[in-house]
Order: structure tokens, then sequence, then C-alpha cells
């Protein structure tokens, strides 16, 4: 099994967060988090598919039309990587902006996620 390049499976990822369908996040996020993942950022632990999913259940329900976008290049080596995100409003306006650092397995999914919050941006 090839693995797929490190854009596709953040962009993909960032998919998961900006679809409306309960059902189509968690068919993405069976792609790209191993079972039993983890994601972890200031505001949640949440450890395998349905708890994470249930997690940004909540996100999107917070903020309809949320946007979550990568926004510069990813730094990847071994199995490590990360690269920089915001979240934007549906009105343009950032809500968030961050980076993430990221472990793969060995399938070539996240095993580990763990978000940081830009702290100059955003206060929700």
């Amino acid at each position: 099994m090839s693995r797929e390049t490190p854009e596709a499976l953040v962009d993909r990822y960032c998919a998961a967060w900006n679809t409306a369908d309960g059902a189509e996040r968690r068919a993405i996020l069976s792609s790209v988090l191993t079972d039993g993942g983890l994601y972890v950022d200031p505001s949640v632990r949440a450890v395998g598919l349905e708890a994470f999913a249930v997690h940004i259940d909540g996100v999107v329900a917070r903020n309809p039309g949320a946007r979550i976008s990568r926004t510069g290049p990813i730094d990847f080596h071994h199995e490590v990587l990360r690269f920089p995100w915001s979240n934007r409003l549906a009105d343009g306006k950032v809500l968030r902006a961050g980076g993430d650092f990221c472990m793969l397995a060995a399938d070539g999914k996240f095993q580990l996620i763990v978000g940081f919050f830009d702290p100059a941006v955003g206060n929700s």
C-alpha cells in the first residue's frame, strides 16, 4: 500500500471538520485516523474516532458555515508532521488559528493529533 502525500492526508482531515454531515465526517475520519487514535487540544481529549467525531460535531454546530483550512506548508519527516491552520467563520472572520502536530502509524493514518491554538487569534 503506498502512502498518500502529507498534503492529501491533511487536506482530507480538514474536510472532516468542514462537512456538516455527521456520517460523511465519520467516513472521512475513519480514512485518516487509526482505531483508538488520540486527538487533544486545549479544550478536549478525544480517544477514538467516535469521541473525536462528537467533538467536531459540537464545534460545527456552534459555528455553522465555518471552515478549517491549512494555511501554510506541511513540515514532515519520519512519522511526524506539523502544519498551520485557521478556522474562519462564514463571514470570513478568523475564529481561531493554530497548528497541529501529528504522528503517523505504520499504515499512514494519524495515530496522534495534538492541536495548539495561537493565543493572539480568537478567544472562543
